[in-house]
């Protein structure tokens, strides 16, 4: 055989073997299949759950892309610096009250984490430990590790809010009062990217040397108690476990409401009923859960006397004794495990296939990253509207709540919720609480109308 035919049958042979390759991978079932790039899509031209599934890992990508940069051989190395969304201002920078003093500073890239509410923008050591409703409800893992929230946004949303002052209350209502309304910009699609809300789950780590945490993103944190100059910090590591992204797009502008988890936080309720279980779970114990009675001292909650075995039960007493952003060892009401499970199963449906994108998505970054920590992440579910309404349009302010009409998934049929973000209500979607954001007090006391803040909750957060 002479050397070119050699390197032709070399050439068929090996693109026979790529294109065997290709074929044992799993394929998007969308027909706008995300790429490992920086780029943060402003919009998607696609209004079909398949391809807003695609859009929402396009999402995730390029939040959780390097800060540094990189080309996707780096995308998720474990240790691998700060990522994209890490840098974007928090609720707490964007929001602070007139006498704010900062915390002590802390090293570039170092989380400072001083909640573990993910709503209230305060934190009120021993009164404000508190997740997503029902009010002071926090979350641990199964060795008794704290989750901390935090929220942040995106530079477009940022720029409107200090460009327009609304991080102060009276130009909120001088905003709506005056003819103007709260309307976040819309992402464009190949063009500006839009409104963005961050919302993540942070997992206190004591042994970051073990190799299970080679599977998450883990940052360095510090925690903070306490207020103004008395404010006392501690040092340690933090993992992410879970990860809300909003966006409000041209094509949604009733936004797209994205939620992220990681494969080893928790299982199905469906699993544990069916004796399924096929790993270790951070957040669930298949055995050795005891019940234990409620500590002298510490504040019951819901009149309970015991701890609770049972899943997704909301903490039976309140934390209190934080020193340095934790709990002051000596106390008697420490955290304890709390079991989670996944309410509502990840939808694996020809009109849904979720359970497919991911295998699709985890096998691109795997097959990129063998490395990669984002290989273990998933997409638990995305809201987004068939027939979406912008409430801004009309000619006078809107008022809460905004719309929650033409939803999908449907609202009354499937509920699109975070076991790590709405552990203790996962059976409420996100549109259902954020269509009656309202700007700073409205509907309140001081006899603020409810004028609505463009479903954000940012707003109301304003302390000046």
């Amino acid at each position: 055989m002479t050397r070119p035919l050699v390197l032709s049958a070399l050439g068929l042979i090996l693109s026979s073997g790529s294109a065997a390759l290709a074929q044992d991978a799993p394929s998007f079932p969308c027909l706008n299949p995300p790429t490992l790039g920086p780029t943060f899509p402003g919009d998607t031209l696609l209004s079909d759950q398949q391809s807003f599934n695609c859009f929402a890992w396009q999402e995730f990508i390029a939040v959780t892309w390097p800060q540094a940069g990189g080309d996707p051989g780096v995308y998720g190395d474990p240790g691998g610096g700060p990522t994209v969304f890490e840098t974007f201002m928090t609720s707490a920078e964007l929001m602070p009250p007139a006498d704010y003093v900062a915390p002590p500073e802390a090293a570039e890239g170092v989380r400072q984490l001083a909640r573990t509410a993910k709503l209230d923008g305060n934190f009120n050591p021993g009164t404000d430990i508190n997740e997503a409703t029902p009010a002071t409800a926090w979350l641990a893992d199964r060795d008794g590790n704290l989750v901390w929230y935090e929220i942040l946004v995106n530079d477009a949303e940022a720029d409107y809010i200090i460009g327009n002052q609304l991080f102060k209350a009276a130009s909120q209502r001088a905003m709506v009062e005056d003819g103007g309304r709260i309307d976040l910009p819309m992402g464009v699609f190949n063009g500006s990217s839009g409104a963005a809300e961050f919302k993540a789950a942070w997992l206190s780590v004591t042994d970051p040397d073990d190799p299970r945490w080679t599977r998450y993103l883990t940052a360095d944190a510090q925690f903070c108690s306490g207020t103004g100059g008395d404010q006392v910090c501690t040092t340690g590591t933090v993992a992410l476990v879970g990860l809300h992204i909003l966006h409000k797009t041209s094509s949604q502008p009733s936004w797209t409401w994205s939620t992220f988890d990681h494969v080893d936080n928790s299982p199905d309720q469906a699993q544990v009923d069916a004796g399924t279980l096929d790993r270790e779970y951070r957040f669930y114990r298949e055995s050795g859960c005891v019940e234990m009675p409620l500590p002298d001292g510490c504040v019951a909650f819901d009149h309970a006397t015991t701890t609770s075995c049972l899943p997704n039960v909301s903490p039976a007493y309140a934390l209190k004794d934080f020193q340095g952003g934790v709990v002051d060892p000596g106390s008697a009401c420490q955290p304890y495990p709390i079991q989670v499970t996944r309410q509502f199963s990840l939808p694996s449906t020809n009109e849904n296939p979720i359970v497919a994108t991911n295998a699709a998505a985890q096998a691109m970054i795997a097959a990129a990253n063998p490395d990669s920590v984002f290989q273990y992440y998933q997409l638990v579910n995305v809201l987004w509207a068939d027939s979406p309404v912008d409430e801004n349009a009309g000619a006078t302010a809107p008022m809460a709540p905004l719309s929650e009409i033409a939803f999908r998934p449907a609202l009354n049929a499937f509920k699109v919720s975070n076991p790590m973000l709405e552990t203790y209500a996962q059976d409420v979607s996100c549109v259902e609480c954020h269509s009656g954001a309202t700007i700073k007090g409205g509907g309140g006391v001081d006899g603020v109308p409810s004028y609505a803040s463009d479903y954000s909750f940012i707003f109301g957060m304003a302390q000046q």
